[in-house]
């Protein structure tokens, strides 16, 4: 007897049948590598259109509450937008023009800086040479075109950023537009329960972007009081520099201080190094024991996942991948977990449960979905 087309359509949509037919357990593997392959070479050839619209996606999703809010207390739609865009755009002028001023600086010093290193390095050999020990120059460290280049990239970067900043508004203030009606066309297209997801996705990722930004910004803050305190050259670069890093879970701040130590190492030497370096490990330390208070579990993935994600949407993306990384990779842990055949998946992108504690979540089908998988 032939199967009835409801069955035929089961077997044609589960991931365990191709065209209905049925395949192995190492054949969905090998489909779901390959899909996943797949989907990252687009993603890759289609960088430069994908990222003003990520960046622009998760800007309105942390000004989108304000604009409903607006909209729910009366106020016109257009009204509600344009208040919200003007939000944007003076949060993007408060971090643009001092950005753009503080790279100006920095490119205007680099050829003293290539001069106090060439002494340096000079200083270094005489003094090993004392002891016997002969090194052979390998770069003339007082032509400055390698200091240069690198300034001359970091402007690039920010002319690139700004340019595209407006296309990033245009495409927020449709964004706005289109949230302002978002909940009457899901009332008409979900169910109750799916809207209640999207909904709790939304809040999480709202939740994990506004924390976020305010512990950012009290990072930046921080580290521009001590780089001006200890006299390190272009501070207000620095303190930018940690605000937008600081957005890279875990290892952003690392990043964000090695410039900074350099330069104090040009400047004033070893040992005012090692005392910057040390003031950006305590304002870590700080950050890192209040920001977990403040966020809570709205990243809700482990610090191996969060790295490697960092690696893998810079590498897709640019380096606005890995600004955006951990809420990209937040987005598909919670999808993951909304799927009966993936949730495994979502559990294995979260953190660690503690030693003698119980997960957040108690989900007693998840090892059998791992055994399935």
């Amino acid at each position: 007897m032939a199967p009835s087309s409801s069955c035929w359509i089961a077997c044609v949509l589960d991931p365990r049948y191709i065209g209905g037919v049925a395949i192995s357990k190492g054949g969905r593997i090998v489909l779901i590598v390959a899909s996943i392959v797949v989907i990252g070479a687009g993603i890759k050839l289609a960088a430069p259109l994908l990222v003003p619209v990520l960046v622009a996606a998760f800007i309105a999703v942390v000004t989108a509450p304000l604009v409903m809010w607006l909209c729910d207390k009366g106020v016109p739609r257009l009204v509600a937008v344009l208040s919200g865009l003007l939000l944007d755009i003076a949060a993007g002028a408060a971090l643009g023009f001092p950005l753009a001023g503080a790279v100006a600086t920095f490119t205007e010093r680099v050829p003293n800086y290539a001069s106090m290193l060439s002494g340096q390095i000079e200083q270094a050999e005489n003094w090993l040479a004392g002891y016997g020990i002969h090194l052979e120059s390998v770069y003339d460290f007082s032509e400055p075109t390698w200091m240069l280049n690198l300034a001359t990239t970091m402007a690039q970067y920010a002319a690139s950023f700004v340019s595209q900043m407006v296309l990033v508004l245009l495409i927020v203030a449709f964004m706005l537009f289109e949230s302002t009606g978002l909940r009457e066309k899901l009332a008409k297209i979900a169910t109750p329960g799916q809207i209640a997801e999207l909904s709790d996705a939304a809040r999480e990722v709202n939740t994990y972007l506004v924390a976020k930004t305010v512990m950012s910004l009290l990072t930046g803050v921080l580290v521009f009081l001590w780089c001006w305190w200890r006299g390190v050259d272009v501070p207000v670069l620095w303190g930018l520099l940690a605000y937008l890093l600081n957005y890279i879970p875990n290892v952003g701040q690392i990043i964000a201080a090695v410039p900074a130590i350099a330069l104090a190492l040009i400047q004033f030497g070893p040992g005012e190094a090692l005392v910057v370096a040390a003031g950006f490990g305590g304002i870590n330390l700080v950050i890192g024991a209040v920001e977990p208070r403040v966020m809570g579990q709205a990243l809700g993935l482990s610090s191996l996942v969060v790295l490697v994600s960092m690696v893998v949407w810079g590498w897709l993306l640019g380096p606005v991948g890995a600004l955006v990384s951990a809420p990209l990779t937040m987005v598909i842990k919670h999808a993951l977990a909304r799927s009966d055949e993936l949730r495994w998946f979502a559990e294995l992108l979260g953190p660690s449960p503690r030693p003698g504690g119980k997960s957040k979540e108690k989900n007693p089908d998840s090892a059998d979905e791992l055994s399935r998988a």
